[in-house]
């Protein structure tokens, strides 16, 4: 069964200890034979690498992981180089400048903060009425990032749901709720071309006690996505750690066939290529 993932964190992230090669030998272990590197580039914060606003060439710890995984890594899996490209729509010429860049595979747009807010890990929630008001916000900002050529795939679609559920509140992304907004943000995604990535970190429990048991996206959202004829879909795993690495990639791909997609993309110079989903 092939598998592939394409969310993964090498200690070029900030908020991870492994190096890519490393990385790449605990995927094999799970049976994972092609992985993407897409370490964190956030413009609002320092602690991640940084590209541009003036210079626009591949970091150099990037550069040396990436050179060591390649001579190190074991036989039978495929390396890719990408980023996480977050909060593009807050700086979208620089944005754009670094999809432009020839050396990367793949790159997730994502949205780890709203503009003046911090992250959403450090917000404090205090009422759930506060979480509905920053999940609006938080797709408001989605939408305008989908309309940005500065990505392939968009990530972890309610990433903001990860801290609130976490500090108690059970709000949702869903389409009861949210329909309209997610509407017009999955149409702008497919009519751009672009895909959505099914976020594996909060699947399961092994190796990750803490995790939710869900899919970010959830799974209505995914159902929808394919109902108005998206069929660009990365799996991740968003591993941080040898640990962790490809944890759930399998099941995500299960998850995929269970709600009728066939094919699962991998990514060369950001043209998707379409692998079936053989369980």
């Amino acid at each position: 069964m092939f598998l592939a993932d394409y969310h993964l964190h090498s200690s070029c992230s900030f908020d991870a200890d492994d190096r890519m090669a490393a990385m790449a030998r605990a995927e094999l272990k799970r049976g994972v034979t092609e992985i993407c590197f897409t370490d964190h580039v956030d413009f609002g914060m320092q602690e991640t690498m940084q590209i541009g606003p003036e210079r626009f060439q591949l970091p150099r710890s990037q550069v040396r992981q990436f050179i060591e995984a390649m001579e190190k890594a074991p036989e039978g899996i495929d390396i890719r180089l990408g980023l996480e490209l977050g909060e593009g729509n807050h700086d979208p010429a620089r944005a754009r400048r670094v999809y432009a860049m020839p050396e990367y595979d793949f790159i997730l747009g994502s949205l780890h903060n709203l503009r003046g807010e911090p992250d959403f890990y450090d917000i404090k929630y205090q009422s759930l009425d506060q979480c509905w008001e920053l999940c609006e916000r938080y797709l408001d900002e989605l939408i305008e990032l989908a309309g940005i050529n500065c990505f392939d795939c968009m990530a972890h679609i309610g990433y903001c749901l990860r801290y609130m559920h976490k500090q108690g509140f059970d709000a949702v992304i869903g389409m009861d709720r949210f329909g309209g907004r997610l509407d017009l943000l999955l149409h702008t995604l497919i009519e751009n071309g672009k895909g959505i990535e099914l976020n594996v970190a909060d699947l399961v429990t092994e190796g990750r006690p803490e995790a939710l048991g869900l899919t970010f996206p959830v799974l209505d959202v995914l159902r929808r996505y394919r109902e108005l004829g998206g069929d660009i879909v990365t799996v991740g795993s968003d591993s941080h750690s040898v640990k962790t690495a490809g944890l759930g990639v399998r099941e995500g791909y299960e998850l995929l066939a269970e709600n009728g997609f066939k094919y699962v993309a991998v990514y060369r110079r950001h043209k998707p290529e379409f692998k079936r989903i053989e369980l």
